[in-house]
């Protein structure tokens, strides 16, 4: 029998875990995985780390996680409140779990420690492109979700903004904080778009799972503007733009092997894409993953609702792989 002595959580620890769910700790991941890919295809081995690129690493992944996603998080769930009322019920606002009063206190707070912390990083740096890039990213989060803006009513605008956002100004941070080469803009610009539309791609295809919601709340989304398989469609094109210009970066700049892989991979991200078109709602793959707890763990607990086709997509999908795959070559010098 369970035991009846298990202490249930103080209200303090109650309060601060909710004020953690707004800011959503899982969506950290994607730009982490960025920002790290990033500095590893600046070719930095850890040999040559200094006690200052440690703590510049350790400011930007405070800055890149917990505090600008984390922002674009807690921002968007307070200005969501009522999409999330009929999307996702049990999120912290529609719960009643926090008020409006303190879910507004979180996002103000992350934002100013989000410039605290661009700010601590410019004097380590004296950079002014450092000011600009975190500004540019709390721009975006703010601008996603706030009322005059509100760019995730243009299902173009809002996953442009969340590629940009989420992928694209993490990897520039990366390769600006630890560059040691010429090649900086050009190889970085191109590995950073690469994940940008990746991003985009699979953000459009997330957006199956709130389609009546958004149709209610008249938001335009690529799924209701043009259906779920026009949306896939999109999506498809997207995520294959970014598989070109990976590929075409690699030769370029004399990664040819990589290359090769990269266009190998085609061949089964092609194959999941038709298949995912012709059955949208197989969920085999969903319920299969739910049975188990490692299958658990791949899939947040704000996706375990998902539409079918995203987390098969999510699962199968190779492009972040790739690319830290490609910086790992960098690093070592391998793939030439």
């Amino acid at each position: 029998m369970p035991s009846s002595d298990v202490a249930a959580p103080s209200p303090l620890t109650r309060t601060l875990l909710t004020h953690l769910q707004l800011l959503d700790p899982v969506t950290w991941l994607g730009p982490w995985q960025c920002f790290c890919c990033g500095v590893l295809a600046t070719g930095l081995r850890w040999s040559d780390v200094t006690p200052a690129d440690g703590l510049k690493f350790f400011l930007a992944c405070g800055l890149i996680g917990p505090l600008l996603t984390g922002f674009s998080q807690s921002i968007n769930d307070y200005f969501d409140r009522h999409l999330d009322a009929i999307n996702d019920p049990e999120r912290p606002i529609p719960a009643g779990r926090i008020s409006l009063a303190a879910a507004r206190a979180n996002f103000i707070l992350t934002g100013l420690l989000a410039v605290g912390n661009m700010l601590v990083l410019y004097l380590v740096t004296n950079s002014l492109l450092i000011l600009a890039l975190g500004l540019g990213g709390l721009w975006l989060a703010y601008a996603y979700s706030a009322p005059g803006f509100r760019l995730k009513e243009n299902g173009w605008l809002g996953t442009t903004a969340v590629g940009l956002g989420y992928c694209l100004i993490p990897w520039l941070l990366a390769a600006h904080l630890f560059s040691r080469t010429p090649d900086f803009p050009t190889f970085h610009l191109a590995l950073g778009i690469v994940n940008a539309l990746v991003a985009m791609g699979l953000i459009t295809m997330n957006d199956f799972k709130s389609i009546e919601g958004d149709r209610k709340n008249r938001l335009r989304t690529l799924p209701v503007l043009y259906g779920e398989r026009g949306a896939m469609l999109i999506a498809f094109t997207e995520i294959n733009l970014a598989q070109v210009i990976f590929v075409a970066t690699c030769f370029y700049f004399g990664h040819p092997t990589i290359g090769w892989l990269g266009l190998a991979f085609f061949i089964p991200q092609m194959i999941q894409q038709v298949q995912l078109y012709q059955a949208p709602h197989d969920s085999r793959l969903l319920t299969s993953l739910g049975r188990n707890a490692a299958g658990r763990s791949l899939i947040s607990q704000s996706q375990t609702g998902a539409h079918p086709g995203f987390i098969r997509f999510l699962v199968g999908s190779n492009l972040f792989t790739v690319t830290a795959l490609t910086s790992l070559s960098v690093v070592h010098g391998y793939w030439r």
